[in-house]
Order: C-alpha cells, then structure tokens, then sequence
C-alpha cells in the first residue's frame, strides 16, 4: 500500500521524533551524576603532589609512596596549639570512631607540624596517638634542600613563624608564635590531593569541624568517584 505523500511527511517527522527522543534518553541517561555538594571544595581533576620527604612520628621515612593505596585527611598546626588543633584531632578521633562503627577502614587520618623544631618525632610520638592509636603525625628535619616544602606547597598548608615581643621576651631566646590556616586535605588513593574540607563559619569562637560533617562528606566524595 503506497502512502500519500502528506502521510509520508508525516511518518517522517513522526520517525525523526522518535530518533530525537530516544537520543535525548540516551544521552540523559549516560550523563555523569553532578559532583556532590560539601562543605569546601572537591577538586574536578585530582593534583598530583610533588615528591616530598617527611618524618612520621614512629621515626620512619614518610612519602609520597605511603599515600597510595588508601584515602587520607591531613591536619595541621602544632603540639603547642592551645585550642584550635587538639580540638580538630578530637574531632577526627570522633569521625575515625564513627567510621570504625560502620566498617569503615578505608581513611587513615594524619597530623603534619609546622612547628619542627619544637616538634620532634619523640613530641609528636608522646601527642598524636593520644587522640587515636591509628592517627599518624608527620614532622620533618632542617635540611638545606627542604624536603617538606612539596608537601607543603602541594597542598596550600598556610602557616607563619612570628617573633614573640614584649617587655619579658629576650630577643636572643629566639620565641616565636605560631599562626596557621584551619582546613583538611583530603588525599586520595593515588595520593593526589582530592578535596579541601572548611570549618564551620557559623559557630562562635575558634573555627572547628563538625565530625559528622566530615564523615559524611568524605563518604560522599568517596562514593562518588568510586
């Protein structure tokens, strides 16, 4: 039965409708799921971090090579921090705990000092594991080719020396402070830096992490590029 040539048109646009519709599901249907939403910045490409050489606190050569294979959170600051960094490693104690709690065994949490010289692997040995056993502290030595300033400038660790001043400071005692940023470092299995996590901005008093913003942040970044 031969069709008019009205019809014909007709089954023609009725035809390419149906190819346009079935393209459109396709595409829609393949399309990657938007990146999650949390409270910082997940990084679209991973970076890469530049080799670096570091000191744990069990007296071991730390590098690049030791953060592959799982994910990592890195904070920072010193052990002479009177607020700020022992309240953020009692908060991750709290996600590592949580984690624990849902068989999670899969982000190992570490503590970089930007204090060395007062922070030594004994320092470090006798403060990081107070919080948790599992939690590894991360110092390094005076070297001239400054190892640890990859790691460092890899992840955008913001922290300053200043001389302490005043009527009772001897300048020959060379005292300083210690002023650094407050943000986490998410690294992930290649030990390319994945994710930068930021306090909460709507509290009063020093800036801290919620645990249970942290852990469902990283559950939901690790979800979704898995």
């Amino acid at each position: 039965m031969s069709l008019s040539p009205r019809a014909r048109i007709l089954v023609g646009v009725l035809s390419a409708n149906i190819a346009i519709a079935v393209l459109a599901a396709l595409v829609l249907f393949n399309r990657p799921a938007p990146p999650p939403q949390i409270q910082g910045v997940l990084l679209p490409q991973a970076r890469e971090l530049p080799k670096f050489r570091l000191l744990d606190h069990h007296n071991q050569v730390f590098t690049n090579e030791d953060l592959k294979g799982r994910w990592h959170l890195v904070s920072y600051g010193f052990t002479t921090c009177p607020d700020i960094c022992p309240t953020t490693l009692s908060q991750l104690a709290t996600v590592n705990r949580k984690l624990r709690e849902q068989g999670h065994h899969d982000l190992r949490v570490l503590f970089y000092t930007v204090d060395h010289r007062r922070d030594t692997v004994e320092q470090m040995a006798s403060y990081v594991p107070f919080f948790d056993p599992a939690f590894i502290g991360l110092t390094h030595l005076d070297d001239s080719d400054n190892p640890h300033l990859p790691f460092e400038q890899g992840l955008g660790i913001v922290s300053q020396l200043v001389p302490a001043t005043g009527p009772d400071i001897d300048p020959a005692d060379n005292e300083y402070e210690v002023m650094h940023g407050v943000t986490l470092f998410l690294i992930n299995p290649r030990g390319e830096l994945q994710a930068i996590f930021e306090p909460d901005s709507n509290q009063p008093g020093p800036q801290n992490f919620n645990p249970d913003t942290v852990l469902r942040d990283y559950l939901t970044i690790r979800d979704y590029l898995d």
